[in-house]
């Protein structure tokens, strides 16, 4: 039997629409907003109740609309951004399609209130799930207000699968965190149940538009990205590899201004952090990229959450290039601020005096003269012969036999001599070199002359300055990112030693089998193995950094890591055996360095791509500003 054919009538056919433009609150409150910015509007407030299920305002000080627009806006494919399908090659608006509107109203009880600055009055319009259209003029502030309430009340079988209130109003404040992002000059603020979730400043800074989202522990953690190519420029911050996420939450891409998901330029960043970050983490990143309108095609998804490149190749390698460069300058991106000192009146005095009793007649040590840039002080390493130790500040009397309260008396300490840094590079020249074979270090500086150690922690954290920077340094993970980026740039090049007998390790069957799979693979990394029997290997020969003391434990690693990793490709061996291979070779915890082995230590991380975190995404450098420690000392 023939089924009729009939045309669906108007609100049937928005109902339809909203299922693909409305799924939910937060897709509401992403159509408005962006209408919002269409008009032009600088200043954007967002106001839900019940994660915006019951009530969501959203009001803006754009353009607004005459009456005669207003009621165009609320029909299906009315719209004021395109004009014919040429024009979706040369998109400059966020919105286009003029289905956002009548498909809210349809599912929802909907009002709008909307005023050019030229009008007198204001227009507002009523509809109830997409019925019962009422027009009228009235009192109204310029720009537009959008009231929708109920949503999905005619839509049982959409509201239901509605997640709780509080995992809406999530939504709804990742979605703003995003378009916040996306035009730091405008000032947007989420109110949810009355309390103000979110605020920005609209200053027009990125910068401060992530201070104020993420805080300011983060936006202490960021590297600028500004790279210009031919076709596409790519500007933005991204994260320390220190600064992760367990989930690509802080991962923020912007295309045209268009807030976007793309699988492409996901995959950028992780190849990009390759070796600096943990397999579990995901690390943080807000990037704008601006590429020819008639090289994208936006018309690709309901959403407009997706978009299409011509060429995804040159993206792919414009974003990789623009990571590298600024992950190989590891500076920070926060902004140079002058310290705003404390005069020495409000710093804390200590008076001794005897008795332990402090009086206001009490003679005081000289206060703290602070310097926008303090000298480091290396007397504590470096003495001249001819300077005298100086007299104790306290004479305290000894006392034999029946303890008293000692008495105090002030001396003022003599002065000792300050060494600058170059003062302190003359001082280590003129030192004799202590040397340790453990360790092949070669004193052969270059132009990194600005960090210099001071001393070691435990035997396994280096202290060291520059000017005005301190630096803790992990010996252990600083030297295997030395050794990792030489064995990565030595390509099929490492060198190797063959020892003199070779070493014969008892292994399952299974690892045999293993180990001859990829003889060839671990040939080109500098390890002759081979099996020697039905559960046996010969080793010939080792990667030259590798300790012959360590070569069983070594090649035991390997068959583990070939056991627990199945079917594993030729380059993942590599990357994994070369971070096995720093690993093992590194320098370990627990050992002594003299002070000519920490400052090649600090030479050669410094010389490295990567100086601030090791191959498996520990930090091996922090710094820690002169900024930083005026504020500890509640200088500033």
């Amino acid at each position: 039997m023939t089924a009729e054919v009939k045309l669906l009538d108007q609100n049937t056919a928005n109902q339809i629409a909203a299922g693909e433009v409305v799924e939910k609150p937060a897709s509401v409150v992403k159509e408005l907003v962006e209408n919002a910015l269409d008009a032009g509007a600088d200043n954007i407030e967002v106001t839900i109740f019940e994660g915006g299920t019951q009530y969501i305002r959203v009001a803006d000080n754009g353009s607004g609309m005459t009456e005669a627009n207003a009621r165009l806006a609320v029909l299906r494919h009315a719209t004021s951004k395109i004009r014919a399908a040429e024009d979706l090659m040369s998109l400059h608006t966020l919105g286009f399609r003029g289905e956002a509107l009548p498909s809210i109203a349809s599912v929802s009880n909907f009002t709008l209130l909307t005023r050019p600055a030229e009008e007198e009055f204001a227009t507002s319009i009523t509809i109830n799930g997409g019925e019962d259209m009422e027009c009228q003029q009235t009192g109204g502030q310029a720009g537009t207000t959008v009231i929708v309430e109920n949503l999905f009340f005619n839509v049982p079988a959409r509201r239901k699968f509605l997640r709780t209130n509080v995992t809406e109003g999530r939504y709804i404040n990742e979605l703003l965190t995003r378009l916040a992002l996306s035009r730091p000059d405008v000032r947007f603020k989420l109110v949810s149940g009355d309390k103000e979730v979110l605020s920005t400043p609209g200053s027009g800074s990125l910068f401060d538009a992530i201070t104020a989202l993420y805080g300011k522990k983060v936006s202490d953690e960021l590297l600028k990205v500004d790279f210009t190519g031919s076709d596409i420029k790519i500007t933005g911050y991204i994260g320390k590899p220190t600064l992760l996420k367990g989930t690509r939450q802080w991962q923020t891409f912007m295309v045209n201004g268009r807030i976007i998901n793309n699988r492409m330029m996901s995959k950028a960043i992780d190849h990009a952090y390759q070796s600096q970050v943990p397999k579990s983490g995901f690390p943080f990143a807000v990037l704008m990229v601006e590429v020819d309108t008639h090289s994208i095609d936006v018309n690709v998804h309901p959403q407009k959450s997706e978009i299409k490149f011509s060429d995804d190749g040159v993206v792919y390698r414009a974003m990789y290039k623009a990571l590298t460069d600024a992950l190989t300058r590891p500076m920070s991106a926060r902004p140079q601020q002058e310290l705003e000192l404390l005069p020495d009146s409000e710093l804390a005095v200590f008076k001794p005096v005897g008795q332990g009793v402090i009086t206001d007649d009490a003679p005081v040590m000289p206060a703290l003269q602070p310097k926008p840039q303090p000298k480091p002080a290396y007397a504590d390493i470096f003495k001249p012969a001819d300077v005298p130790k100086p007299a104790p500040v306290y004479d305290r009397p000894v006392q034999t036999s029946v303890w008293k309260e000692p008495e105090y008396t002030y001396t003022p300490p003599k002065t000792e001599p300050v060494y600058t840094i170059n003062e302190t590079r003359e001082e280590f020249k003129k030192q004799d070199a202590v040397t340790d074979n453990a360790i092949g270090f070669t004193d052969t500086d270059n132009e990194t002359n600005t960090i210099w150690p001071i001393g070691q922690v435990d035997k396994t954290f280096i202290i060291a300055q520059s000017e005005d920077t301190l630096y803790l340094i992990d010996q252990h993970a600083a030297h295997e990112r030395i050794l990792y980026d030489k064995f990565v740039n030595a390509h099929n090049n490492i060198p190797a030693q063959t020892m003199l007998m070779p070493l014969y390790i008892d292994v399952t069957v299974h690892d045999v089998e293993l180990i001859e799979q990829h003889r060839e693979d671990f040939l080109r990394l500098g390890v002759d193995i081979e099996p020697a029997g039905e559960a046996m290997l010969r080793v010939s020969s080792l990667p030259a950094d590798i300790k012959a003391d360590g070569a069983e434990d070594f090649i035991l690693e390997i068959t583990r890591m070939l056991s627990e990793m199945k079917n594993i490709a030729p380059s993942d061996l590599r990357q994994n055996m070369l971070h096995m291979m720093a690993c093992k070779a590194a320098i370990k915890a627990g050992e002594v360095l003299n002070m000519r082995q920490m400052r090649q230590l600090i030479i050669e991380l410094c010389n490295t791509e990567h100086p601030f975190t090791c191959p498996h995404g520990r930090p091996c450098m922090i710094e820690i500003s002169s900024a930083e420690l005026y504020k500890m000392f509640k200088r500033t």
